[in-house]
């Protein structure tokens, strides 16, 4: 429960100090890049977690692996978490920068999950149906799900859309299942 609230702390600072000196989007772009290596790279992962290596090696590691790629005030705020031992808690505070940023920004993620790759018509389609939400724009994760029949799910948020093939046998059985004509003794 610690970890959880100092992360909201910590992308809190963040976010504000970003905002001060204008460079809101260099760090959201710092964070989308970090994140990327965190979840692509176990060993670097494994870095950041470990209780092992001195403070100072890991500030010197991540300045000669990464510090070119990021912006100063990433750099200095990653130094500071190494600094107060909070390292670990990198990845978590990423996150909830980044959401915090989609919320100052009034940006809207969506994901949605077809069994097939969404057309160019679809997606523009489906954009302008999310565009009903007071969001200066939207963010679009598309996966494909080989697990769906057809139809799609959508999460905007804390809703969901499941509009799947699958969903719909499953209300057809539950439909059948309380049948009213039938007695139920």
């Amino acid at each position: 429960m610690k970890s959880i609230r100092a992360s909201i702390r910590y992308a809190k600072a963040l976010l504000d100090l970003s905002r001060e000196k204008g460079t809101m989007d260099d760090v959201k772009r710092d964070s989308d890049l970090l994140l990327l290596v965190i979840d692509e790279n176990r060993d670097f992962r494994n870095f950041l977690k470990s209780a092992i290596i001195k403070p100072d090696q890991k500030i010197h590691t991540f300045k000669a692996a990464l510090g070119n790629q990021l912006s100063e005030i990433t750099n200095l705020f990653i130094n500071l978490l190494i600094k107060h031992g909070r390292e670990a808690h990198l990845e978590d505070v990423l996150r909830k920068f980044i959401a915090q940023y989609f919320v100052e920004n009034k940006i809207i993620k969506a994901q949605i999950s077809s069994p097939t790759p969404l057309l160019a018509s679809q997606k523009e389609r489906l954009l302008a149906l999310l565009k009903f939400k007071n969001a200066s724009s939207i963010v679009l994760e598309e996966t494909v799900d080989t697990e769906l029949i057809g139809g799609f799910t959508l999460r905007v948020g804390d809703q969901q859309i499941n509009a799947s093939a699958s969903e719909a046998l499953s209300q057809l059985k539950r439909e059948f299942n309380k049948n009213s004509y039938i007695a139920d003794f």
